[in-house]
């Protein structure tokens, strides 16, 4: 019988983490589901690991050869049968109630429904905490990244949007929910409970910020060029690819990647002065003085030291 949800898990060297991805795909309290765990050509013991769930229906392990991360989880979208898909990587879990919640939220009209999660370092638990979708949902998918493991997807909208963008090392998940706002989904539901986990840590792609904000901007300005060739950009939409846009000058600045961040910084400036000069005389000021790149270094070392103060 045809399961009604595919649980899709990439594996690459996860040998450490992939046993409490599955183990909690397993235990969800939704039971009418198949999970499908393909292996990204790893070189460590991922695979002796995942011999354990061999006897199990419920589980397939496909040995793929290696074609990172997007290519993988799109091959899980083909192997899928579930009319459902909710992916998980392999180094993090699902809460038990997770996919039963979502499932239970959809309704005529509603493409997609997705939770908040939180986010684990070693040191402490952060929730994190997405916004109500009101308004229009382009710009709320700008200003709002979902995270991987949040929504429940209709598995037909992921096939007919070709999936992931294989070309991307990361953020791949903000790009396809961009596409799918643009041009598959009617509607949307948002459940404000936490209801998956994220393990970051030190080397991971969730721990590189220089990569991650300049690949968001890539394909923000790769969205950006596509509406303005259609004649869907407004002011508001402008304003939240801008917005968007100053916030991974800010990030490029940390990272120390200062050539780009100014490059981008004159996008924006071009894009919205008002933007790119925020509402505060003096910071505007320092900008418009300095540059970018150091105003926003004085702003950071000043916030620093009025909190040691």
């Amino acid at each position: 019988m045809t399961p009604r949800v595919s649980i899709l898990i990439p594996c690459y060297n996860a040998s450490a983490t992939v046993e409490r991805a599955v183990d909690s795909a397993l235990a969800q309290t939704f039971r009418d589901i198949e999970v499908i765990v393909a292996d990204d050509g790893s070189t460590d013991s991922s695979l002796a690991v995942l011999e354990r769930y061999r006897g199990d229906a419920r589980v397939a392990v496909h040995a793929e050869p290696h074609r990172g991360g997007n290519g993988t989880r799109n091959r899980l979208i083909e192997l899928a049968q579930g009319e459902f898909v909710q992916f998980l990587d392999a180094d993090d879990e699902l809460d038990p109630e997770k996919v039963e919640i979502c499932l239970a939220a959809f309704a005529p009209g509603i493409d997609m429904v997705y939770t908040n999660h939180r986010v684990r370092n070693g040191r402490e638990t952060i929730h994190k905490r997405l916004p109500e979708p009101i308004g229009d949902m382009i710009s709320y998918f700008v200003a709002n990244s979902v995270a991987i493991h949040e929504p429940l997807h209709r598995r037909s909208l992921l096939v007919g949007a070709a999936g992931f963008d294989e070309s991307l090392p990361c953020c791949q998940e903000y790009e396809l929910h961009l596409r799918l706002a643009c041009r598959f989904w009617q509607g949307m539901k948002h459940i404000p409970e936490s209801r998956c986990t994220v393990y970051v840590t030190p080397g991971s792609v969730s721990s590189n910020k220089g990569r991650i904000f300049s690949t968001k901007a890539r394909v923000l300005l790769k969205f950006l060029g596509d509406w303005q060739d259609a004649g869907i950009v407004d002011d508001r939409r402008r304003k939240a690819v801008a917005e968007e846009l100053l916030g991974c000058v800010r990030q490029l600045c940390f990272a120390g990647r200062d050539e780009e961040a100014l490059e981008l910084f004159s996008k924006v400036r071009r894009l919205s002065p008002a933007t790119a000069y925020p509402g505060k005389w003096p910071l505007r000021l320092a900008v418009r003085l300095v540059g970018p790149v150091r105003a926003e270094r004085a702003r950071t070392w000043l916030t620093g030291r009025g909190a040691k103060s």
